[in-house]
C-alpha cells in the first residue's frame, strides 16, 4: 500500500517496537485505538503481536484494514474529525497531519466547509482523506474529485485512505515511543552451539503466582507481556518497569529458533559441528522477585541439547 509522506524511522523505533510487543493485550489495545477507532482493526494488531519489524507492523495493518466490514469502517470514521476542524478523540493526530489546512487562506477553508456538508450529504459520512503532506487546496480538489463516485466505490476510497493514514500514525507511534525504555524484568538469549546471539526467540512473561499472601492461590496465570529478541538477543522491554513480589515464568520459543538453525542430517546422523534439531521445543524459567529489586535480568544460554540460566544484571 502506498504511504506518503513516510517519516523516516527514528532511533528508538526497534525499542519502541518491543515495547508494543510487551504491552499486555488491553493496554497494547488503548495505544493503537489512539491510532484507529476500530476495534476490529486494534485486536487484530495486538492479537498480532510480537512483531519482528516496523515492516510486519505496517503490513499486518494492511491485511486488517483490508478485512474491515462496512461497520468496522464507521467505526474508524468516528475517530476523525472533518477536514478543516482537529477536534474529537484523535485530535492531536489531526492537528500533525492538517497543519496544510491550518495555513489555508480563508477561501479554501470556507470551500472545503461547503464541501464537506456536500460530502456527508451524498455519503452519510465524513469526508476521510490522508491529509498529511497535502496543502488546503489540493484536499478541496480531492473533495470535489470524490463528489463523482458511486458510494460503493467512495467506501473503498476511504478503505485505501484509511490504510494509509494508520501507516502513518503507526510510524509516529514507534517514533513517538510506547513505553518503558527497560521493563523490570529483561533477557538475553545465547546460542551456546555457535557462539552468537540467538536472535527472533519469542519470549513470553507470565505472573503466576500472588503477588500478597492474602491473594488466593490457584491457577491464576497472568500474562503480563510478550517480545521477541532483537539481532542481540536481547529482549529490553517485556513487561512494565515496576512489578510486584511473586512468582513469574519467561517461557522462550526455543523449538522454532533450533528448528531453523540446525537442520537434521538426511541420514540421521549429525555433520561435523552441525547438531540435529530441536529437542526442546520451548523452555520455561520461573523464579520470584521480591517487588523492592528495580531490575532483575534472566538470561538462557541455549545449545540443542541442553540449557542454562542465572541470575544477571
Amino acid at each position: 500500500m502506498s504511504e506518503s509522506p513516510r517519516e523516516a524511522p527514528g532511533a528508538g523505533e526497534q525499542a519502541a517496537l518491543d515495547a508494543l510487543n510487551a504491552l499486555p493485550g488491553a493496554a497494547a489495545r488503548q495505544r493503537l485505538l489512539a491510532c484507529c477507532s476500530s476495534a476490529r482493526w486494534a485486536d487484530e494488531m495486538a492479537g498480532g503481536r510480537p512483531y519482528a519489524s516496523a515492516e510486519e507492523l505496517l503490513a499486518r495493518s494492511d491485511r486488517a484494514v483490508a478485512g474491515l466490514a462496512r461497520a468496522d469502517l464507521e467505526q474508524a470514521l468516528a475517530g476523525h474529525p472533518r477536514i478543516g476542524r482537529s477536534a474529537g478523540p484523535a485530535g492531536g493526530w489531526s492537528r500533525r497531519e492538517q497543519a496544510g489546512v491550518q495555513t489555508a487562506d480563508t477561501a479554501t477553508v470556507a470551500a472545503l466547509a461547503e464541501g464537506n456538508e456536500a460530502y456527508e450529504q451524498r455519503f452519510g459520512h465524513i469526508y476521510l482523506v490522508r491529509a498529511s503532506g497535502r496543502d488546503g487546496a489540493e484536499l478541496l480538489a480531492l473533495l470535489r474529485e470524490r463528489l463523482g463516485n458511486d458510494p460503493a466505490i467512495e467506501w473503498e476510497v476511504v478503505r485505501r485512505e484509511l490504510g494509509q493514514i494508520n501507516r502513518i500514525r503507526l510510524r509516529r507511534l514507534l517514533a513517538d515511543g510506547v513505553g518503558p525504555a527497560t521493563s523490570a524484568i529483561t533477557t538475553h538469549v545465547l546460542d551456546t552451539a555457535r557462539g552468537v546471539p540467538a536472535a527472533g526467540v519469542t519470549v513470553r512473561l507470565d505472573r503466576v503466582s500472588p503477588a500478597n499472601p492474602g491473594e488466593a492461590p490457584g491457577d491464576k496465570t497472568q500474562e503480563i507481556g510478550r517480545a521477541r529478541t532483537d539481532a542481540d538477543g536481547r529482549v529490553r522491554v517485556i513487561g512494565p518497569a515496576k512489578l510486584p513480589a511473586g512468582t513469574y515464568r519467561l517461557t522462550f520459543g526455543t523449538g522454532d529458533y533450533l528448528a531453523v538453525s540446525y537442520a537434521p542430517s538426511p541420514h540421521g546422523q549429525d555433520p561435523a559441528g552441525q547438531p540435529v534439531a530441536a529437542f526442546f521445543p520451548e523452555v520455561a524459567v520461573t523464579f520470584v522477585i521480591d517487588g523492592e529489586t528495580p531490575h532483575y535480568h534472566v538470561p538462557l544460554l541455549l545449545s540443542p541439547f541442553g540449557y542454562s540460566t542465572y541470575r544477571g544484571s
